[in-house]
C-alpha cells in the first residue's frame, strides 16, 4: 500500500484538518464544513439571516441540501446564534464539523522563505569576503 497517493493524502488532509465540535462550543470565526441535511425550513432560516453561511444543492450523498461557511472568515455572530439555536430546536444535530485554521500561514511561509535564501546568501557572501581578507 502506498501511503503517497492522491487518496492518501486527501484522506490525511481531512481527517487533519477538519474536526466535530459541539454546537454549543461553536465561537465567531470558526469555519464550518459542510453540513448535509434534508429539512427546508433550514434554507429559510439561513437565507433570513444573510450571514457567512451558504445552502448548496447536494449532488453526491443521501441528502438533497449542504450548508457551509462561505469564506475564511468564519461564521459571524448571527450565523453562530442561529446555528445554536438550530441545534436547541433539534433542527441540526449536536456536533457540527469545523475547518481548523491557521492564520497568517502563507506569510509566514514567505518569511520563511525568504530567510533561509536571504540568510544563506548572506552567510556565503560573508564566508567570501573572510577568505578575501
Amino acid at each position: 500500500m502506498n501511503i503517497f497517493n492522491i487518496n492518501s493524502l486527501k484522506f490525511i488532509i481531512d481527517s487533519t484538518f477538519n474536526k466535530l465540535i459541539l454546537v454549543k462550543d461553536l465561537e465567531e470565526g470558526m469555519i464550518v464544513n459542510d453540513y448535509y441535511f434534508d429539512d427546508e425550513h433550514i434554507i429559510e432560516l439561513i437565507n433570513d439571516i444573510n450571514g457567512n453561511l451558504k445552502v448548496y444543492k447536494a449532488s453526491n450523498s443521501d441528502f438533497k441540501y449542504y450548508f457551509k461557511s462561505q469564506s475564511a472568515g468564519g461564521i459571524t455572530n448571527k450565523d453562530m446564534y442561529l446555528l445554536k439555536i438550530m441545534n436547541s430546536q433539534n433542527f441540526i444535530s449536536d456536533e457540527i464539523s469545523i475547518k481548523a485554521s491557521f492564520p497568517f500561514t502563507p506569510a509566514i511561509l514567505f518569511g520563511l522563505i525568504i530567510a533561509i535564501f536571504y540568510g544563506d546568501i548572506m552567510m556565503i557572501a560573508v564566508n567570501n569576503f573572510h577568505l578575501v581578507m
